[in-house]
């Protein structure tokens, strides 16, 4: 679920175009759902979760309007409310949505174990998704899984080549497993793609960056002793 950055001109087109349409017609599904991501992309999580909720009102149970207000409330971290919805969510081309989904909410409450389970289902289900091979990898890394992790972030390289967070992701896993020349491969390709980004996650990964300027001195990783 990735969103676009679009001109704020553009978007507050888009808006109104949508707002419209759903005034001539408040049951178009579609539209709602596509305002209410252009509402998360634009941070308002409140009148997103508020759209969603007044079209669950003129569709009760429909799933798609369900799962799209459980991840805006995930994004939101009002996670009960999250899990609470995609326990109703039982559409079948939905469930591997709902798993990844329940992967983020464990992985970001810290409960590994659990989101690995979930993010595994997701991969499963659908493993051509950069975003759910990228959950895949990150919960294996905090579990310091690293020789299962750096093939599922390889493949969210593979899927998703020009995205900063993928090879950052990778080269952390990289380096965890000790493989240092290859770790500073990718955190060279990560850094080339979005510098400002980079230098933010080098400031939470203050070891890492001590590692790449020691490295950096002269020493020669992974050679032969």
């Amino acid at each position: 679920m990735v969103h676009n950055q679009a001109a704020p001109s553009t978007v507050a087109a888009q808006v109104h175009a949508l707002v419209q349409q759903i005034d001539r017609d408040p049951k178009d599904r579609a539209a709602i759902i596509e305002l209410a991501h252009l509402l998360v992309a634009q941070h308002d999580l409140k009148q997103a979760a508020a759209l969603l909720t007044k079209g669950l009102g003129l569709m009760p149970n429909d799933p798609l309007l369900q799962y799209n207000l459980a991840v805006v409330y995930t994004t939101a971290i009002e996670y009960p409310a999250a899990q609470k919805l995609l326990d109703q969510v039982n559409a079948p081309e939905l469930l591997s949505d709902k798993a990844y989904t329940q992967a983020q909410i464990f992985f970001n409450q810290k409960q590994f174990p659990k989101a690995l389970a979930f993010a595994l289902t997701a991969v499963e289900k659908r493993p051509t998704d950069s975003d759910y091979q990228l959950l895949y990898g990150d919960v294996l890394s905090a579990l310091e899984k690293w020789s299962l992790a750096i093939p599922a972030l390889q493949e969210a390289v593979k899927l998703a080549p020009h995205q900063f967070k993928p090879h950052f992701d990778l080269a952390v896993a990289l380096l965890g497993d000790g493989q240092v020349a290859a770790g500073q491969t990718a955190m060279a390709r990560a850094k080339a793609l979005d510098p400002h980004q980079f230098k933010h996650q080098e400031s939470l990964f203050q070891d890492i960056g001590t590692m790449l300027h020691d490295q950096g001195k002269g020493s020669q990783p992974d050679a032969g002793e």
